[in-house]
């Protein structure tokens, strides 16, 4: 992806939409970005994910840019850039899941002592 206006400045933000850096023109910054796929979110707008979110003013887990402030270099070449699979959904029951789990163990273990602490001594 590149910058609409190579004079301008388009701002990357986080998987919270919160600001994380910005897109501007050479030499000092950069105007392209390598992305993964596009993606319909905040303000029911298209949106880029970045290939890596590394190396912001601000730590991301994911990083974004417009789709409307930005382009394709080469237009569905080698292949054009694919929908986003929604793993938020697919991450929240997988965390979910695993909370699950931990508690199941927690109350299994709370049983196991209260037996043994329950049971009279066989010495």
């Amino acid at each position: 992806m590149t910058m609409n206006d190579p004079n301008g400045h388009v701002t990357v933000y986080n998987q919270d939409h919160l600001p994380i850096g910005q897109l501007g023109p050479t030499p000092f910054e950069s105007p392209s970005v390598n992305v993964t796929c596009r993606l319909k979110a905040w303000e029911d707008a298209y949106w880029y994910r970045l290939l890596n979110p590394d190396g912001w003013d601000f730590p991301a887990t994911t990083a974004y840019v417009s789709a409307d402030e930005t382009h394709e270099l080469n237009p569905g070449q080698p292949y054009p850039i694919p929908d986003c699979r929604n793993v938020g959904c697919r991450r929240k029951v997988g965390q979910a899941a695993a909370a699950g789990v931990l508690a199941a163990g927690a109350v299994t273990a709370i049983r196991s002592w209260r037996r043994r602490s329950d049971s009279p001594d066989t010495a």
